[in-house]
């Protein structure tokens, strides 16, 4: 039985964590301090149950102590690689700290709050989902032209995080908050909606790459009972009624053209071309020419990524001088990464990714119970959402993603066991 001080701790806890998906798109720098805020009240509610631990053995299980392992590897690549190049103070040290030590940190204290409470966090994902519409509906008006960077995001960070809640908000129609379920799930559904439309609204082509991943978890989710024939069927069907649906648009065609162009454009004619696509080749070749001179341990540090632009990839012609004077980093979280810490820094990155994701998509398949298999799907689309993501767009470019992306982890994980 908990005490009146444990109960208000879940309850805050609960609250906060409903906080941070909306302030995460709300252009404030505040991520970084509530994940800060979780960890440290994650801690006291450690302490507060000490009781419980001692009295039910299987409350300090190590059912994640391999997940902890395999996501340790993050933070040491970012040690030996400083360590080889003596680049020991940086930001990149304590990036990998929110994950390898957040993420253990966040369960350890959380998973005391009981699930039937910590599922109101998502609260804050149909708040943050509505956010997102109307500030980028308010961008793009009257106009409705792709809109203008914003002070924290790019249009494709914004809009591919948009995209990636939209969907955690379908998923969680089969976990009610209410006792009105029908209508909850109608609401579900509108928001869900409003938050595509919004994604659209940006002309983000990174977020058309993730969508086969998210009808597929969505199918899987619905179709539990079905066969793997019929499962695989209605994927495909679905698959080319949205995409036919998604190409019958204007702004869909003109972005896909878009982009052929500049990449026919840049491979035959000019290979320094001053365009979205083209430098995004002229980065990733810079990335990997990098990598290739330090293999092992990179560079040391994410920093180290423009200098080498300037003063080995333009000399080399890999690069135009706009690109080597204006970009910092090379569009892609995996070749930052094995640019920055080699080759183990690239294991800690996919393991980043695909130990937790492993867990999501097995309690998918295997679960029989709506509501676990709703927050695995969340989990899967979260970490191999960004996964996919990271292949165009450099998504933790900064703290706050990565703090966003470990708490979500750990939530979905507590609320899925």
């Amino acid at each position: 039985m908990k005490t009146k001080y444990q109960t208000y701790l879940d309850s805050t806890v609960v609250l906060i964590s409903a906080l941070m998906f909306l302030v995460v798109v709300s252009n404030q720098n505040m991520p970084s301090t509530v994940f800060y805020v979780l960890c440290a009240l994650s801690l006291v509610i450690w302490g507060s149950n000490r009781k419980n631990i001692q009295n039910d053995p299987a409350a300090c299980s190590n059912q994640y102590k391999t997940l902890f392992i395999l996501c340790s590897v993050n933070l040491l690549a970012v040690l030996v690689s400083k360590i080889a190049h003596q680049h020991l103070s940086g930001s990149e040290i304590e990036k990998a700290l929110r994950f390898s030590v957040g993420l253990p940190l966040l369960v350890l204290g959380m998973k005391y709050i009981p699930v039937d409470k910590l599922k109101h966090c998502l609260w804050g994902v149909y708040a943050a989902v509505l956010y997102a519409f109307a500030y980028i509906f308010y961008l793009s008006w009257p106009t409705f032209l792709r809109p203008e960077t914003t002070d924290v995001y790019n249009a494709v960070s914004y809009g591919v995080i948009t995209l990636l809640l939209s969907c955690i908000t379908l998923y969680s129609m089969g976990v009610p908050l209410t006792s009105k379920p029908r209508l909850e799930k109608t609401a579900k559904i509108i928001i869900g909606l409003l938050g595509m439309a919004g994604f659209m609204l940006t002309q983000t082509r990174t977020g058309l790459v993730a969508f086969p991943l998210f009808l597929l978890l969505g199918i899987l989710l619905a179709w539990k009972d079905k066969s793997r024939v019929k499962i695989v069927a209605g994927y495909l069907v679905s698959l080319a009624v949205v995409f036919a649906l998604l190409f019958s648009m204007p702004m869909v065609q003109n972005r896909v053209e878009e982009a052929k162009n500049e990449f026919l454009h840049c491979v035959q004619v000019d290979p320094i071309a001053t365009t979205s696509i083209c430098i995004r080749l002229q980065l990733w070749n810079s990335a990997i020419d990098i990598w290739k001179r330090n293999p092992l341990t990179g560079t040391g540090s994410n920093g180290q990524y423009q200098e080498e632009l300037k003063t080995h990839a333009l000399a080399k012609g890999l690069v135009s001088e706009y690109t080597a004077n204006d970009f910092g980093e090379p569009h892609n979280d995996y070749l930052q990464v094995l640019s920055s810490f080699g080759l183990l820094g690239e294991l800690g990155l996919l393991f980043l990714y695909f130990a937790p994701a492993w867990i999501f998509v097995k309690r998918l398949i295997q679960s029989n119970q709506v509501a676990i298999r709703s927050f695995a799907a969340m989990g899967a689309a979260v970490c191999i959402g960004f996964a996919i993501y990271g292949m165009t767009e450099l998504m933790f470019r900064g703290m706050r993603t990565l703090s966003f992306y470990t708490f979500m982890v750990a939530v979905f994980l507590l609320l899925s066991a």
